[in-house]
């Protein structure tokens, strides 16, 4: 639940390229560890690689998928999104956006990082829908914010006839796990390499999930 005084004064909207100066670095806040790994660079580097894909579209970290809340009409958090019969494509187009992006010298090693990462995440159903993160600016946290973000995720998947919400969560990260348990997602799966876990510090990966009722159910029950 929202608290106030935000409750009448929030909107969302799609991201647009022009917001890739804050909403990237917020977005890879959540996760810089992760990142890191993925890019197979410091932390810095890192954030400048991410916010430079950011502003690509058609891929699975770009501004095409992310949705904004605004508190206000001020950036108040970020959110990536989408359906898992898109995210394969997403996923496989990130590869073209890095190539563009990065020297040569660092693909190998990036290559060998995200084949570690497909043994620890699990495939997204194509009827499931998927949260790739979110994030809040610290000054607004715990308003109610990530809550609201979720429920209007839960919302686009019911328009896309999806039959479940899933995202993934490091070990590490237990206040967002908290926050997913209470709004009902429950572990799935966990899983780990000693890679992983040896260049992030985060432990591994687990994956969440909270099945939606069907859009006539809800009047069913009424009737």
């Amino acid at each position: 639940m929202l608290l106030q005084p935000f409750a009448q004064n929030i909107t969302l909207r799609p991201a647009i390229a022009d917001d890739v100066a804050w909403a990237a670095p917020l977005f890879f806040a959540a996760g810089p560890a992760v990142f890191s790994y993925v890019f197979a660079s410091p932390f810095e580097e890192s954030k400048a690689i991410f916010c430079q894909a950011f502003a690509y579209p058609q891929h699975a970290f770009s501004y095409e998928h992310a949705q904004v809340i605004e508190v206000l009409n001020q950036p108040a958090g970020v959110m990536i999104s989408y359906p898992g019969s898109l995210k394969r494509q997403a996923d496989e187009k990130v590869h073209q956006v890095m190539a563009r992006i990065l020297p040569l010298r660092k693909l190998p090693k990036i290559l060998v990082n995200l084949a570690d990462l497909t043994r620890i995440k699990q495939e997204v159903a194509a009827k499931d829908y998927y949260i790739l993160g979110l994030s809040v600016i610290p000054e607004l946290r715990n308003q109610g914010l990530g809550t609201y973000l979720l429920q209007q995720a839960e919302r686009q998947a019911q328009t896309h006839c999806c039959q479940a919400m899933a995202l993934d969560v490091t070990y590490t990260n237990t206040a967002a796990r908290q926050l997913f348990e209470r709004l009902d997602y429950r572990v799935t799966c966990s899983k780990s390499t000693h890679r992983f876990d040896q260049l992030t510090r985060s432990g591994g990966l687990h994956r969440l999930v909270k099945p939606l009722a069907s859009p006539g159910a809800e009047s069913d029950e009424q009737g």
